[in-house]
């Protein structure tokens, strides 16, 4: 049971999830657990007409701490040459019913991740993922359960760690040429389960050295329901050689940079899906070809959220979200705590909870929720069997 009525003060972690009941099932479902107290902090939310956030884009109550963006610019095309694309289903499509949706347990995808992310061994990770894609990454596991996850870029660790708590029983191949993370991190988290094999410093091996069809014939991996975790920056479409060869399917990139921008040279080399995908050409109409699902995650809220911060210039090599940014090139928020009085009922009570402040005035606020980088999910077509037995 989430709350009884007997229940005086109630947890943070347990607002949240009476929020998002509320967003889902209205009011009367929590009037059923008998909060009171929650329920005049939501007096003013409107009840939804689904699970589903239908939003009236006439309707837009104002908040207090950001300015209105009615209507969302982004929309995938069914076709490249856009600067944001889309391509058949996946479980991102339907991302905000996973996440907000109870499960047997009487807990959601979201609150599970939310306690995983409060207890993250790195609270700032200066290199590497923060909320949006860490959500992005937990869920992709979560969801798809595989059997071996290939992790190709560790540095601090801190994807281990989302990957691990949310498949206890995943195997993790943990691929890094350093043995110790950089940008001042002191120390990489090692998974203590004893299910993650480091391949990093002197044991290093990479994506084309490992021998794949000798792991698959021992049946330490079985291909079809492996995950790779691309997070290495380097050139995206080179990395899928070796996947496709091994008849890896399932690949979520997280540096997906858009066109001109990159923290390294490969970043910037036109490789990454959003990047070719913004193209057309024989690298893009291949690599489009070969998909059969493709999608972008979106992040949790709009950058017009950071209105108020002190960060409001896009830095170069992109990575973080401003409010001025048009969003053209980035799918709609699974929340939209900027137009929806439900959305910043939740929004609000996950910052609480996170110690974050939701108006993101400092630094550190920001770079939590503002740090996003197009991170996708697609399933690649398999290779025809005929040429793949004839690939030496």
């Amino acid at each position: 049971m989430i709350v009884t009525r007997k229940t005086k003060k109630i947890p943070r972690t347990q607002k949240i999830i009476l929020a998002l009941l509320f967003l889902v099932f209205g009011a009367a479902t929590i009037k059923a657990f008998g909060s009171a107290s929650i329920l005049e902090g939501l007096s003013n939310v409107q009840q939804p007409e689904s699970a589903a956030r239908k939003t009236d884009h006439s309707q837009n109550p104002k908040s207090d701490s950001t300015a209105i963006q009615v209507d969302w610019v982004g929309v995938p095309k069914e076709a490249i040459g856009h600067p944001l694309v889309a391509k058949g289903d996946n479980f991102v499509t339907n991302i905000r019913n996973i996440l907000i949706v109870k499960e047997k347990d009487d807990r959601n995808v979201f609150f599970k991740f939310l306690e995983v992310y409060k207890n993250r061994p790195d609270k700032v990770n200066m290199c590497g993922i923060r909320i949006n894609h860490a959500l992005a990454l937990f869920t992709t596991v979560y969801e798809l359960q595989p059997t071996t996850v290939i992790e190709s870029g560790v540095n601090a660790g801190q994807s281990t760690y989302f990957i691990r708590h949310a498949a206890p029983n995943t195997k993790i191949i943990a691929i890094d040429p350093l043995e110790k993370p950089i940008c001042g991190q002191e120390k990489r988290w090692m998974d203590p389960s004893g299910k993650t094999e480091y391949l990093t410093g002197g044991k290093f091996k990479d994506l084309y050295d490992i021998d794949w069809a000798a792991m698959t014939s021992k049946k330490e991996i079985d291909p079809e329901t492996t995950l790779a975790f691309l997070d290495d920056h380097l050139q995206v479409l080179t990395r899928i050689p070796p996947l496709i060869k091994a008849g890896i399917r399932h690949v979520i990139v997280e540096d997906n940079y858009s066109r001109g921008r990159g923290a390294t040279r490969s970043d910037k080399a036109g490789m990454t899906p959003k990047q070719l995908f913004f193209s057309d050409d024989p690298n893009s109409r291949w690599l489009w070809q070969n998909m059969v699902s493709y999608r972008e995650f979106p992040p949790i809220v709009p950058s017009i959220m950071s209105v108020e911060s002190v960060t409001q210039k896009k830095k170069p090599a992109g990575g973080f979200m401003v409010a001025s940014d048009l969003n053209d090139d980035t799918m709609e928020p699974i929340l939209r705590p900027d137009k929806d009085s439900g959305d910043m009922v939740i929004y609000r009570e996950m910052a609480e909870f996170l110690e974050i402040d939701p108006r993101l005035r400092d630094k550190e606020s920001y770079m939590q929720f503002m740090n996003y980088n197009f991170i996708c999910y697609f399933e690649l077509v398999p290779m025809a069997p005929a040429i793949l037995n004839r690939w030496t």
